[in-house]
């Protein structure tokens, strides 16, 4: 045997044999060593990335190690964290690996709240740092959990500087997502040097929680699916089996929601251990389901920095946990700061009293703060006081009451001032006049207003005789979502049907039955009447994306679904007509399909504008290219031509073949989820950042453009304060009604804009974001706005 082998063969066998030592204790001064007098601590979980074994009564352990030990790291036991790091690098076979703990009361308790963000993909310092800094203080958010894209080299050093216990002063997790795989020695080095092990996990209050890493990235990882399986094996073995368990990643690799986590040679049941969420990023939209079965959460949110890829909203989740499990997730805006809008009693329009009381309905909300009380009161022109109110909360949003004892008041001119406190000790006064009655034949006059309890997306009330029909979504765990009908003259509630998950495209009418699809493929058909459900049905969806694209009914066909689960349904009984099978992929599509001339166009984010024959689904031709991937919008069709917006491009389509007719290249971007506005001799499009803009339609030169205030949330995919450039974006269709035009904005208010000028003409702020196209019925304008506000107005 040569002296060069033997040497290699006990050099393997040290290394396969190494034993990794040391001690966990309680750090009294913080410090990290282990000085006299401080304690150890028995069953503390200690892993080498492969093994687990616990201390003994003195707080001792060892490990074998194995042939990818990187890290030495600890489970911190609830009510506790390391005064230090979880993880120390392996260093060599002397080294000894003590670790240090402190309590934290935060951490502890039979109810625990934490905060989950993800792919913030920035380098660049912006607000929301500050939002969640003071928001997990002042909302006693226990710990955060990042689930990746952080996001390549730049992201993963600015958020391991800025984003860090340190400065947010709570506990922040990071998994590891597929841009944070980046070039080195392997995928994860970079990840490994600030945030140490890609997988581990901690206790905390009631729960169990363990990180972990993409499967896969941008580069090549030196884990393995199977590596990460035995490891959460070897992990759950130690764990209480009465122990709620939540695991974090950056994608939801489950795809008919069995739970089984499927590795090259192995896999684990996690519904039989104990999961109770799986929660993740990656699709940068907001998606919340629950396991019928298994009782198990899904829970996806989008970057809180910016909007989704398929024009969800910008947020952050809070999740309480309990010992059952998830008790409550809630979803949080950022960049709101003490914003309160009076709606009503209405600055600048008459204000109608309904028998005799004066309406109040005030929107407030603020990242940070919870909102504790709301009050009014009134002052004459002499600034005496006339009355005062406490109002109620409606929603999560808006507060409301009725003022008794109005009749004097008409033609009378007053100012109202608002009291918001917050559960912080601060408060907030706002300031309006306003004028009672005066003139009923003035325009826009505010006839009524409701606020459901749910959010309003992309849902234009459907008016069909005197009723409103309007969907709601609820991305806080599916409670507030279903079908409302409202009377169309009043705003009374008349019935509400919950759905199974959030509807947050329109819903469609035909010969008295309202035909909804929810984000899971589950088909409602309602007696429009009664809300009775007439039949139900699954498109038979088991994986993501979400279904958010709008359906359309047509002569007693329903068209609905996404990709290869894009359905004709028969309206009479939910019969398939035909399924499509032509094409699948890309992302969630906001834009609602359009069907005309036996042709239904369907679009998919990130894919192609699809056509397809009406009657037989077969495909007939699709657009994918110059920007056509890209598209949240949707089409419109004038004398066979198709109005269409692709990333920055505004196209003429021939319908029949799809081939460009006319195109123009412009300084706008289009990721929005409108369609073009064809009136008799302009295209009318809505813009990411830019307001609305006016074409030519011979042209399609610039007529002008009308710009709107920066958005108060975000919605539009990737638009947000990092770009430091204002975003002023209109997410909905612009609606004609004879030389004016109508449109709702992301800042909260309500437009009314010249059709030949583009001058504005009024403007009404309703102290929340519009993604919803308005509806014109019978001279009145109604408008749903994100809060889950309806309102009417004369025309």
């Amino acid at each position: 045997m040569s002296k060069l082998f033997l040497f290699i063969l006990l050099s393997f066998s040290v290394n396969v044999f190494a034993q990794y030592n040391g001690k966990v204790f309680i750090d009294s001064n913080q410090n990290g060593l282990m000085d006299p007098g401080e304690k150890p601590i028995s069953k503390i979980r200690v892993s080498d990335g492969l093994n687990v074994t616990a201390t003994d009564n003195d707080g001792r352990f060892s490990l074998a190690g194995y042939a990818k030990t990187r890290f030495i790291f600890i489970t911190a036991p609830e009510g506790y964290k390391p005064s230090k790091n979880h993880y120390l690098p392996v260093k060599g076979m002397d080294s000894v690996y003590n670790f240090g703990l402190v309590a934290d009361s935060s951490l502890a308790g039979s109810e625990i709240r934490m905060m989950h963000i993800s792919d913030t993909e920035t380098y660049v310092y912006g607000d929301w740092i500050n939002n969640i800094r003071n928001f997990v203080k002042d909302k006693k958010a226990a710990f955060i959990v990042h689930t990746g894209d952080i996001c390549y080299e730049k992201g993963l050093n600015f958020h391991a500087m800025q984003v860090n216990e340190s400065r947010v002063k709570k506990p922040i997790h990071y998994a590891m997502g597929n841009h944070d795989l980046v070039k080195g020695p392997y995928g994860e080095a970079l990840f490994e040097s600030l945030f140490g092990p890609p997988f581990y996990s901690f206790d905390a209050g009631p729960g169990h929680f363990i990180i972990t890493p993409m499967a896969s990235g941008d580069f090549k990882p030196d884990y393995t699916t199977d590596q990460l399986i035995a490891w959460i094996r070897n992990d759950l073995k130690f764990t209480d089996k009465n122990k709620p368990v939540f695991i974090f990643n950056h994608n939801l690799p489950f795809t008919k929601r069995n739970f089984v986590l499927k590795g090259a040679t192995d896999s684990i049941d996690l519904a039989k251990n104990g999961l109770k969420a799986w929660v993740y990023g990656h699709w940068h939209s907001n998606f919340v389901s629950k396991d019928e079965t298994t009782g198990i959460y899904t829970i996806c949110t989008s970057a809180l920095n910016k909007g989704g890829i398929d024009n969800s909203v910008g947020q952050f989740l809070t999740i309480d946990i309990d010992t059952q499990g998830v008790k409550k997730i809630e979803p949080h805006y950022a960049y709101f700061k003490e914003n309160v809008t009076i709606i009503q009693p209405a600055a600048g329009n008459m204000n109608i009293l309904k028998n005799g009381r004066l309406t109040i309905s005030v929107n407030s909300y603020d990242t940070e703060l919870a909102v504790k009380s709301v009050a009014a009161t009134i002052f004459d022109q002499k600034g005496n006081k006339i009355a005062s109110q406490k109002l109620a909360p409606t929603n999560d949003w808006n507060w409301g009451s009725e003022m008794a004892g109005a009749d004097h008041w008409k033609g009378m001119a007053f100012k109202i001032a608002v009291e918001v406190k917050f559960a912080s000790g601060k408060s907030r006064i706002q300031y309006q006049d306003f004028n009672v009655d005066k003139d009923k034949n003035r325009h826009l006059v505010l006839q009524w207003n409701a606020h459901l309890p749910g959010n309003v997306w992309n849902a234009a009330p459907l008016i069909v005789k005197d009723r409103l029909f309007v969907a709601t979504l609820d991305d806080a765990g599916n409670h507030q979502c279903g079908v409302t009908a409202l009377n169309a003259l009043t705003g009374t509630l008349i019935w509400e049907f919950k759905t199974r998950n959030s509807v947050k495209h329109t819903i469609c009418y035909d010969d008295g039955k309202l035909l909804a699809t929810d984000v899971e493929g589950n088909i409602y058909a309602l007696n429009a009447g009664t809300g009775k459900l007439l039949w139900e049905k699954s498109l038979g969806m088991d994986y993501l994306p979400a279904n958010l694209t709008g359906s359309v009914a047509k002569e007693g066909i329903y068209y609905t679904g996404f990709g290869k689960y894009l359905k004709a349904i028969r309206i009479k009984d939910g019969e398939t007509i035909w399924t499509n099978m032509a094409w699948s992929g890309g992302m969630g599509s906001p834009a609602q399909m359009t069907v005309t001339d036996n042709i239904l166009l369907v679009g998919s984010n990130w894919n192609a504008l699809f056509a397809h024959d009406l009657k037989t689904g077969k495909l007939l031709w699709k657009r994918d290219d110059e920007g056509l991937r890209y598209r949240s919008g949707q089409p419109t069709v004038k004398n066979g031509m198709i109005y269409i917006t692709g990333l920055n491009t505004l196209f003429v389509l021939d319908l029949k073949t799809g081939q460009t007719v006319n195109k123009s290249v412009t300084r706008f971007g289009y990721t929005v989820m409108s369609a073009p506005l064809i009136t008799d001799k302009e295209i009318i499009v809505t813009t990411t950042a830019n307001g609305i803009v006016a074409f030519n339609k011979v042209n399609l030169k610039q007529l002008w453009n009308t710009t709107v205030g920066e958005a108060l949330i975000y919605s539009s995919p990737y638009s947000g304060p990092d770009r430091l450039m204002p975003v002023l974006t209109v997410e909905p269709s612009v609606i004609e009604n004879g030389n004016k035009l109508l449109f709702g904005a992301s800042d909260g208010y309500f437009y009314e804009v010249d059709k030949t000028s583009g001058k504005i003409i009024s403007k009404i702020n309703l102290g929340a974001p519009i993604y919803a196209e308005v509806s014109i019925t019978n001279n009145k304008c109604y408008v749903a706005s994100f809060d889950g506000g309806i309102y009417c107005f004369k025309l």
